[in-house]
């Protein structure tokens, strides 16, 4: 176990970002913030790891947000105020664009900069006991494009204007219902489930995985006809060493050992 605010720990090919200020429900400081990037950085340079989850600590929370603590501090004027966002879109553009699968797994409060979090992983695996809000609206504050995009491309325009006007706080049912959450498990569940399910992620076609992540995201940016990078990707599945192990593996009857990386 370790004492570090935030932390990367990685088995095999599942590598985990972990929030760990239990004492302050895994609120995000800023300089848990600055560090987001560079783990996220580490998971892509290990060639072994494939999918990425992101977590709380312990089970009372996922994270709490921001540290409003140091708002004093960070927006003590337009100029740190302009570095602190930055710092923090930072964070959300590395596990954004992130070219492999990620995992949030949701336990407890996922409030304000922490559901923001989340909703740049591709999947959310919560509990029962999971709540998300996005509270501006009680801070004086407003959220990015981008930050609100996410949310919106989810959960659709009237339920996102709900949450950030109206800092709702959504429980775990409410989220699996209106797209927030991707799956519910139970609390004794949840990280076997996640876990599993990582795992399956890791023994299938990388190539494959990472080209619906681009393939989707070109999608969200409004593309409604073939691309340059899609079509680049439909010509090439062809020539990758998984199609070939792929078609050999299914008239073997084997399991494929796929290594695209």
């Amino acid at each position: 176990m370790t004492d570090r605010a935030i932390y990367l720990a990685t088995r095999g090919a599942i590598a985990e970002l972990v929030l760990n200020r239990p004492d302050k429900r895994n609120a995000l400081s800023a300089e848990m913030w600055r560090a987001i990037p560079r783990l996220v950085g580490e998971a892509v340079a290990d060639p072994e790891v494939k999918v990425l989850i992101l977590r709380g600590a312990s089970a009372e929370a996922f994270s709490a947000g921001a540290d409003i603590a140091e708002f004093d501090q960070v927006h003590a004027s337009a100029a740190t105020a302009r570095d602190y966002h930055a710092v923090v879109g930072a964070a959300y553009e590395a596990l954004a664009l992130l070219a492999k699968p990620t995992i949030a797994m949701v336990r407890g409060v996922c409030f304000g900069g922490g559901c923001a979090l989340v909703l740049c992983c591709d999947l959310r695996y919560a509990d029962p006991s999971a709540s998300f809000c996005i509270p501006p609206a009680r801070l004086g504050l407003t959220y990015s494009l981008g930050e609100t995009k996410r949310l919106v491309d989810l959960v659709g325009p009237s339920k996102a204007k709900e949450m950030l006007m109206g800092a709702r706080v959504i429980g775990a049912e409410e989220a699996l219902r209106i797209g927030l959450a991707t799956r519910l498990f139970a609390a004794a569940d949840l990280e076997r489930e996640t876990l599993a399910f990582a795992g399956q992620l890791s023994g299938l076609s990388q190539f494959t995985i990472r080209a619906v992540k681009q393939v989707i995201a070109e999608i969200q940016n409004g593309a409604v006809a073939e691309t340059e990078l899609s079509q680049r990707l439909l010509e090439r599945q062809f020539e990758g060493p998984d199609y070939l192990e792929g078609r050999r593996a299914f008239l073997e009857k084997r399991e494929p050992r796929f290594t695209w990386r």
